[in-house]
C-alpha cells in the first residue's frame, strides 16, 4: 500500500518519468541503506535518478574547503552505500556550516525527498525536517526503518 501511494506521488510530481530526481539525505548508514533499498524497489518501473547527498558540517574554526574529516573517507562511505541500490545513484558531498541549510541549498524547487526514519510516537527531528521541507514546497516520502 505504501509503495502504491509513493509511486502515485512520484508520477504526479513530474510531467514525464525521465525528469524525476529523488533526493536521499545521508543521516546514518542504517537509515540511508533503508532509503536506498526502498527507492530501488520503487523505481524499478520508472526512470528515476537518485541523488544521495551527504552534508558534512564544518565547524566555524575551519575553512569550508578544508573539512575536519578526510574527503576520501566520506566519498568511500557514500560509494559503499550507493552499491546497495539497483538503480544509478549520484553521490554528492556538501560542506556547510549548518546541516539543514546546506541540504536545502542542494534541492531544486519541488524536489522529491526520501527520508528514512525510525518509528516513534513523538515528533522526531526527521519529522520536523519533513514538515519544514513540505512548507517550502518539496514532496517528502517517509520510509520507516528499524
Amino acid at each position: 500500500m505504501q509503495n502504491k501511494i509513493a509511486a502515485d506521488l512520484l508520477q504526479e510530481s513530474v510531467a514525464s518519468p525521465a525528469d524525476l530526481h529523488v533526493v536521499i539525505p545521508y543521516r546514518s548508514p542504517q537509515e540511508t541503506r533503508a532509503a536506498l533499498k526502498y527507492a530501488s524497489r520503487l523505481a524499478k518501473s520508472l526512470d528515476v535518478r537518485l541523488r544521495l547527498i551527504d552534508v558534512h558540517v564544518v565547524p566555524y574554526g575551519f575553512p569550508l574547503d578544508h573539512p575536519t574529516v578526510d574527503p576520501r573517507y566520506l566519498a568511500r562511505r557514500l560509494r559503499n552505500l550507493a552499491q546497495v541500490s539497483e538503480v544509478p545513484v549520484s553521490a554528492e558531498i556538501i560542506y556547510a556550516r549548518d546541516w539543514e541549510q546546506g541540504f536545502r541549498k542542494t534541492l531544486a524547487p519541488r524536489s522529491v525527498v526520501l527520508l528514512a526514519m525510525k518509528r516513534s510516537w513523538w515528533r522526531t527531528s526527521e519529522k520536523r525536517l519533513a514538515a519544514r521541507l513540505r512548507k517550502l514546497g518539496h514532496q517528502v516520502i517517509w520510509v520507516e526503518c528499524e
